[in-house]
């Protein structure tokens, strides 16, 4: 399944509210039960907070570990800013649980 995060959550450029991030929460969470990839699409998003990240990739690997997600959670047309803050959020999610 994609997932177009601009149209999920608005249609705005940047996105920094967890309400947004729970909103792709639900749906990647549906999927990912069900056994299915999911994959993000970026397009036409410039930047994320942290707090939007953290809405799915962390509550998922502080919930279920990181087994969860890896190899399921495909990016598309990311900028490196939002790759950053996604690595960020992983990475201290990640000691979180260890």
């Amino acid at each position: 399944m994609v997932i177009n995060v601009k149209n999920e959550t608005g249609g705005f450029e940047v996105i920094g509210s967890r309400g947004a991030g729970e909103i792709i929460r639900k749906k990647m969470k549906k999927e990912l039960d069900k056994g299915n990839t999911v994959t993000l699409d970026f397009v036409g998003v410039e930047q994320v907070t942290q707090s939007f990240i953290d809405e799915f990739f962390g509550i998922f690997i502080r919930a279920f570990g990181m087994e969860y997600i890896r190899g399921k959670v495909l990016l598309v047309n990311e900028t490196q800013g939002i790759k950053d803050t996604i690595n960020f959020v992983i990475k201290y999610s990640k000691e979180m649980v260890a």
